[in-house]
Protein backbone atom coordinates (compact mmCIF):
# COMPACT_ATOMS: atom_id res chain seq x y z
CA UNK A 1 0.00 0.00 0.00
CA UNK A 2 1.32 3.39 -0.99
CA UNK A 3 0.49 6.42 1.07
CA UNK A 4 -0.87 9.29 -1.03
CA UNK A 5 0.35 12.61 0.40
CA UNK A 6 -1.52 15.83 -0.32
CA UNK A 7 -0.70 19.43 0.64
CA UNK A 8 -3.57 21.60 1.85
CA UNK A 9 -3.83 25.37 2.21
CA UNK A 10 -5.52 26.92 5.21
CA UNK A 11 -8.81 27.33 3.36
CA UNK A 12 -8.73 23.74 2.12
CA UNK A 13 -7.90 22.53 5.63
CA UNK A 14 -11.07 24.11 7.03
CA UNK A 15 -13.10 21.67 4.91
CA UNK A 16 -11.14 18.75 6.41
CA UNK A 17 -11.55 19.75 10.07
CA UNK A 18 -14.35 17.28 10.93
CA UNK A 19 -12.29 14.38 9.55
CA UNK A 20 -9.09 15.68 11.17
CA UNK A 21 -10.87 15.91 14.52
CA UNK A 22 -11.83 12.23 14.35
CA UNK A 23 -8.31 11.25 13.34
CA UNK A 24 -6.81 13.39 16.14
CA UNK A 25 -9.12 11.75 18.69
CA UNK A 26 -7.94 8.31 17.58
CA UNK A 27 -4.25 9.20 17.30
CA UNK A 28 -4.15 10.68 20.80
CA UNK A 29 -6.42 8.14 22.50
CA UNK A 30 -3.63 6.02 23.98
CA UNK A 31 -1.11 6.64 26.77
CA UNK A 32 0.69 8.87 27.41
CA UNK A 33 -1.83 11.27 25.82
CA UNK A 34 -5.36 10.00 26.47
CA UNK A 35 -6.88 13.29 25.34
CA UNK A 36 -10.17 14.32 26.91
CA UNK A 37 -13.20 15.53 24.98
CA UNK A 38 -12.19 19.08 25.99
CA UNK A 39 -8.67 18.53 24.57
CA UNK A 40 -10.17 17.30 21.30
CA UNK A 41 -12.44 20.36 21.17
CA UNK A 42 -9.38 22.57 21.73
CA UNK A 43 -7.62 20.85 18.82
CA UNK A 44 -10.50 21.84 16.55
CA UNK A 45 -10.42 25.44 17.79
CA UNK A 46 -6.61 25.59 17.35
CA UNK A 47 -6.49 24.19 13.84
CA UNK A 48 -9.23 26.55 12.64
CA UNK A 49 -7.26 29.49 14.09
CA UNK A 50 -3.91 28.23 12.79
CA UNK A 51 -5.25 27.67 9.26
CA UNK A 52 -5.40 31.45 8.83
CA UNK A 53 -1.83 32.14 9.95
CA UNK A 54 1.16 33.00 7.75
CA UNK A 55 3.08 30.03 6.45
CA UNK A 56 0.35 27.53 7.37
CA UNK A 57 0.73 24.13 5.71
CA UNK A 58 -0.95 20.77 6.23
CA UNK A 59 -0.05 17.44 4.69
CA UNK A 60 -2.57 14.61 4.84
CA UNK A 61 -1.92 10.97 4.06
CA UNK A 62 -4.51 8.67 2.51
CA UNK A 63 -4.68 5.01 1.67
CA UNK A 64 -7.26 4.77 -1.07
CA UNK A 65 -9.79 7.31 0.24
CA UNK A 66 -9.17 6.69 3.95
CA UNK A 67 -7.48 9.52 5.83
CA UNK A 68 -4.80 7.81 7.94
CA UNK A 69 -2.51 10.64 9.04
CA UNK A 70 -1.74 14.34 8.97
CA UNK A 71 0.84 16.86 10.06
CA UNK A 72 0.61 20.64 10.08
CA UNK A 73 2.39 23.75 11.16
CA UNK A 74 2.92 27.43 10.47
CA UNK A 75 5.63 30.08 10.58
CA UNK A 76 6.71 31.69 13.84
CA UNK A 77 8.04 35.15 12.91
CA UNK A 78 11.37 36.29 14.39
CA UNK A 79 11.04 36.70 18.15
CA UNK A 80 8.10 34.35 18.58
CA UNK A 81 8.64 31.20 20.63
CA UNK A 82 6.51 28.55 22.31
CA UNK A 83 4.16 29.47 25.15
CA UNK A 84 4.69 28.17 28.68
CA UNK A 85 8.49 27.95 28.34
CA UNK A 86 10.19 26.61 31.47
CA UNK A 87 13.80 27.18 30.31
CA UNK A 88 15.99 29.85 28.78
CA UNK A 89 15.17 31.28 25.34
CA UNK A 90 16.24 29.29 22.28
CA UNK A 91 19.77 29.44 20.84
CA UNK A 92 20.40 32.77 19.09
CA UNK A 93 20.61 31.25 15.61
CA UNK A 94 17.18 29.66 16.11
CA UNK A 95 15.62 32.74 17.75
CA UNK A 96 16.68 35.01 14.90
CA UNK A 97 13.85 33.27 12.98
CA UNK A 98 11.61 32.84 11.19
CA UNK A 99 10.95 29.30 12.38
CA UNK A 100 8.53 26.66 11.11
CA UNK A 101 6.51 25.31 14.05
CA UNK A 102 5.27 21.76 13.59
CA UNK A 103 2.08 21.79 15.64
CA UNK A 104 0.63 18.32 15.13
CA UNK A 105 1.43 14.90 13.77
CA UNK A 106 -1.27 12.29 14.01
CA UNK A 107 -1.43 8.81 12.54
CA UNK A 108 -4.40 6.50 13.06
CA UNK A 109 -3.58 3.68 15.50
CA UNK A 110 -4.35 1.07 12.81
CA UNK A 111 -1.60 2.44 10.56
CA UNK A 112 1.36 2.96 12.86
CA UNK A 113 4.72 1.31 12.35
CA UNK A 114 4.67 1.69 8.55
CA UNK A 115 6.84 4.80 8.21
CA UNK A 116 3.87 7.08 7.57
CA UNK A 117 4.85 9.55 10.30
CA UNK A 118 8.23 10.13 8.67
CA UNK A 119 6.66 10.57 5.25
CA UNK A 120 4.16 13.11 6.59
CA UNK A 121 6.76 15.20 8.43
CA UNK A 122 9.34 15.04 5.63
CA UNK A 123 6.73 16.16 3.11
CA UNK A 124 5.54 18.95 5.40
CA UNK A 125 9.11 20.27 5.85
CA UNK A 126 10.30 19.82 2.25
CA UNK A 127 11.00 23.14 0.60
CA UNK A 128 10.21 25.27 3.66
CA UNK A 129 11.96 28.67 3.50
CA UNK A 130 12.61 28.86 7.26
CA UNK A 131 16.12 27.84 8.41
CA UNK A 132 14.80 25.77 11.35
CA UNK A 133 11.74 23.80 12.37
CA UNK A 134 10.64 23.27 15.95
CA UNK A 135 8.12 21.08 17.71
CA UNK A 136 7.07 20.02 21.18
CA UNK A 137 7.36 16.37 22.14
CA UNK A 138 6.34 14.51 25.25
CA UNK A 139 9.08 12.47 26.96
CA UNK A 140 7.99 8.86 27.29
CA UNK A 141 5.91 8.93 24.13
CA UNK A 142 6.96 6.85 21.14
CA UNK A 143 6.97 10.02 19.03
CA UNK A 144 9.57 11.61 21.35
CA UNK A 145 12.09 8.83 20.67
CA UNK A 146 11.17 8.90 16.98
CA UNK A 147 11.99 12.61 16.68
CA UNK A 148 15.32 12.08 18.41
CA UNK A 149 16.20 9.31 15.90
CA UNK A 150 15.33 11.70 13.07
CA UNK A 151 17.84 14.30 14.33
CA UNK A 152 15.63 16.72 16.27
CA UNK A 153 17.53 18.20 19.23
CA UNK A 154 16.14 19.31 22.57
CA UNK A 155 16.68 23.02 23.27
CA UNK A 156 14.29 23.56 26.18
CA UNK A 157 11.06 22.60 27.91
CA UNK A 158 7.54 23.97 28.03
CA UNK A 159 4.16 23.35 29.61
CA UNK A 160 1.58 24.49 27.09
CA UNK A 161 -1.45 23.98 29.32
CA UNK A 162 -1.58 23.68 33.13
CA UNK A 163 -3.13 20.20 32.94
CA UNK A 164 -0.44 18.92 30.53
CA UNK A 165 2.99 17.67 31.61
CA UNK A 166 6.25 19.49 30.90
CA UNK A 167 7.36 18.64 27.36
CA UNK A 168 10.56 19.05 25.36
CA UNK A 169 11.07 21.74 22.75
CA UNK A 170 12.99 20.24 19.83
CA UNK A 171 14.63 21.93 16.85
CA UNK A 172 15.79 20.67 13.44
CA UNK A 173 17.87 22.64 10.92
CA UNK A 174 16.17 22.79 7.53
CA UNK A 175 18.96 24.29 5.40
CA UNK A 176 21.79 22.11 4.12
CA UNK A 177 24.27 24.70 5.39
CA UNK A 178 22.89 24.32 8.92
CA UNK A 179 23.07 20.53 9.05
CA UNK A 180 26.48 20.54 10.72
CA UNK A 181 25.23 22.51 13.73
CA UNK A 182 25.17 20.81 17.09
CA UNK A 183 22.75 21.73 19.82
CA UNK A 184 23.11 21.23 23.52
CA UNK A 185 21.64 17.95 24.70
CA UNK A 186 20.15 19.69 27.72
CA UNK A 187 18.73 23.20 28.08
CA UNK A 188 21.08 25.95 29.09
CA UNK A 189 21.03 26.76 32.80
Amino acid sequence: MTLTLTHFTGTETLELVPRLRLLYANAYSEPPYEMSDADIEQFEIRIIKHAGLDGFALVAGRLDERLVGFSYGFTFPPGRWWTGVKTDPPPADVASGPLFAVIELGVHTDFRGRGFSRQLVDTLLAGRPEPFASLISRPGAQAHAMYQRWGWKKVGTTQTYPHWPVEDIDVLPLEDSKLGLTFEDEPRS
